[in-house]
Order: structure tokens, then C-alpha cells, then sequence
């Protein structure tokens, strides 16, 4: 098969040179060659459907695909925005396996056409949700948290009590932008506005005062994954470590500096300075709260009796860092994700990036340019 394949080594070299040409001219242009390229990723596409997805980047046929979509990516994402169901099935499918080659608009296209399939399949009848404005949050836990996962795939129809009105769509987003709210409210403590910023938020890792705290995380990941699933946008933006947890993205040092300024300060003085300046011996652990409980950590195994140098201290920042975002909140976590998986199933949430997730959840934010021109 190999023989064969570097037979058409040629073939594909002419293709990617008029593709180039035409690209540079006409985009639209170039869609005229769009038979070529899905050639092209038929070939080699069909010998990595049964790769190891996590190792799919060492496979030689994706080395040839990788290069080819990235020197053509203009040409592909306008194939496929007016293709929405290519990435569905057909050649093209495979680029779902490499999201960073793909717009944000057509990973939305993509994401919205998967979300419909899944509505297609398991959508249940009208759930009627019966809540006091007064007490919106704890009516709306009350009502919901009983349901199921693919319940929550349902309609929800609003009623508040006390007033009249048909909920033709206008309830639903109004309760929406309410318990947006309600779920920063400091009376339940899940979330606090991260110290870098004071404007994204993080979670609070004293939520363990509020007796419900895990509950109301996993209800929490329902919600925002319901509006993600109802394609509503809500008013609240979290802090950039937030949105790789969801995503599975390991955080780096640079997620720290909105959550925790003067360690993040700390760190990068640690990785641009000689150890010995630091006037302390570190090694492999750290100190984190766990529900107001101070225990030490291993970063590694047998973490206390391996000194930082500077030959490792760039793996201890690595390190440290991702304990220092997950470790003390990692239950609150854990329930969140809980929640937010059952709607919208992984693998398909993680197509996007962090940026991409932000807009996906909030759009964009409403810039008032009066404000920032009277505190500039």
C-alpha cells in the first residue's frame, strides 16, 4: 500500500501547487479543485480511521495530512462552511481529530449539527418548571436537580408563579439571565471574582461551607451546558483555567497569574532566577486546602525527598501550578463536570479552545467604550 500511495506523491504535489495559485487569486476559485482534495484526504484520511486517536499526530499518513490541510487551510474552511454536514462524514471528517486546523465557525456548525443528531434521539417531552421569582435559584434546584441527564434535553417551560403568560421562548431566556446571576451570588458560595482581574470568575475554594456545595456544582454544570445545548448565551465569564478544565486542557503557569497574582509573581521569579537566590530549599510538594483542611501534596512520587534545581524547576512549576488550580477545589470540580458531561458529551465540547468555549458560552462581551475612556 505504501508502493502505491508514493506513487501519487506527484499527483498530490500538483494539486497543492494549483490549489496555492488559485487560492492566491480567487478563493472561491479554488473550490473548483475541492474534488481533488477530498482525493486527497480519502487516500490518506482511510488509513487513520483506525489509529490510536492519542497517537494519531505520530502517524506518517497524519504528517501528510497535517501539512497538507495547514498550507491549504483558507480553501478547506470554506469548503466546509458551505458544506456544514462535511466534517459530519466523508473525507474531511478526519479534520475534527486536528480542531486546530478548523474556524470557530465551522467547529459551531459542526458542534450545532452533532447537538441537533443527539436532540433527534433523546429528546423528551416539555418540562414545566414552576418557580417564585423570589426565590429563583432554590426553586429552580428544587424543580431540577431530580431530573435526569437526558432529561435535561428537554424542553424547559417557564412558569412563574403569580403571573399569567404562555412561555414562547422569552421566559426561558429571561430565567436564564437570572440564575446567571444567582449562581455568583456570594449567599451560595460556589464562585468568587478571581483576584487578578475582579471581573471572571473562579471557584470558590471555601464552597464547603455551604452544606449543598457539590449538588449545586453539578447543577451548575447542567445549567451552563443547557444554555451551551439551547444555544443561549449567559452573561458570565470564568477564569481561563476554568475553561480548560472543561476542555481537558492541561493549565500552565500563565492561567495562575488571574487566580493567584503573587504566586504566579513568585513563580516567575523562581524560573528566571538562580534557585539559590531564593534563600529556601523547595522539593516536590505543595501545601493545599481541601475543604479548610491545610495538607501537604506530592507533585510526583516520593515528591518530599526530591530537591528543585534549576535543571528541574521548570517540571515543579508545571507542576505546581496544576495542583495549585485543581487540587484544593478538585471535588467542586469533579461535581461540576459531572453535570456539564451528562448534557454535552466530551469528546464533542473538546473540538473547541478556551477562546472559543468563552464565546461559546458567553459571546462576545458589551464593551462600554464611555466607561473605559472616563478610567483610562
Amino acid at each position: 500500500m505504501s508502493v502505491l500511495l508514493n506513487t501519487l506523491e506527484p499527483l498530490w504535489e500538483l494539486v497543492s501547487r494549483c490549489l496555492k495559485r488559485l487560492t492566491n487569486a480567487d478563493a472561491h476559485a479554488a473550490l473548483a479543485l475541492q474534488p481533488s482534495a477530498e482525493a486527497f484526504f480519502l487516500v490518506y484520511g482511510s488509513e487513520l480511521s483506525s489509529a490510536d486517536p492519542s497517537k494519531l499526530h505520530d502517524h506518517p499518513d497524519a504528517q501528510k495530512l497535517l501539512h497538507f490541510a495547514e498550507k491549504h487551510r483558507n480553501m478547506l474552511n470554506q469548503v466546509l462552511r458551505q458544506n456544514g454536514g462535511g466534517l459530519t462524514d466523508g473525507p474531511f471528517a478526519v479534520l475534527t481529530q486536528m480542531p486546530k486546523l478548523l474556524d470557530f465557525d465551522v467547529k459551531r456548525i459542526y458542534f450545532r449539527k452533532q447537538m441537533q443528531k443527539i436532540d433527534e434521539r433523546v429528546r423528551a417531552e416539555d418540562v414545566a418548571v414552576r418557580i417564585r421569582r423570589s426565590h429563583l435559584f432554590s426553586d429552580s434546584f428544587r424543580e431540577l436537580f431530580r431530573l435526569r441527564g437526558p432529561e435535561w434535553k428537554a424542553r424547559f417551560y417557564i412558569i412563574f408563579e403569580g403571573e399569567e403568560g404562555q412561555d414562547a421562548g422569552g421566559l426561558l431566556r429571561e430565567w436564564f439571565s437570572i440564575i446567571t446571576r444567582e449562581i455568583f451570588n456570594p449567599n451560595y458560595a460556589l464562585f468568587i471574582t478571581s483576584p487578578g482581574d475582579r471581573v471572571t470568575y473562579m471557584i470558590n475554594k471555601s464552597s464547603y461551607i455551604n452544606p449543598e456545595h457539590l449538588e449545586y456544582f453539578k447543577f451548575v454544570g447542567r445549567i451552563i451546558a443547557k444554555a451551551i445545548y439551547e444555544n443561549k448565551l449567559l452573561e458570565c465569564y470564568f477564569t481561563r483555567a476554568f475553561y480548560k478544565h472543561i476542555l481537558s486542557v492541561p493549565v500552565r503557569a500563565q492561567d495562575l497569574e488571574s487566580e493567584d497574582p503573587s504566586f504566579y509573581k513568585s513563580l516567575e521569579f523562581l524560573l528566571n532566577n538562580p534557585i539559590e537566590d531564593l534563600g529556601t530549599e523547595l522539593t516536590f510538594t505543595l501545601e493545599v486546602e481541601e475543604f479548610g483542611v491545610r495538607k501537604m501534596r506530592m507533585l510526583k512520587e516520593d515528591g518530599s525527598s526530591i530537591p528543585v534545581t534549576d535543571g528541574n524547576k521548570e517540571e515543579y512549576v508545571k507542576l505546581v501550578c496544576q495542583m495549585k488550580m485543581t487540587g484544593s477545589i478538585n471535588q467542586q470540580l469533579n461535581a461540576f463536570l459531572e453535570g456539564f458531561y451528562e448534557i454535552i458529551p466530551k469528546h464533542l465540547i473538546s473540538i473547541f479552545n478556551e477562546q472559543e468555549l468563552e464565546l461559546l458560552i458567553s459571546g462576545l462581551p458589551n464593551v462600554d467604550i464611555d466607561d473605559l475612556y472616563a478610567n483610562r
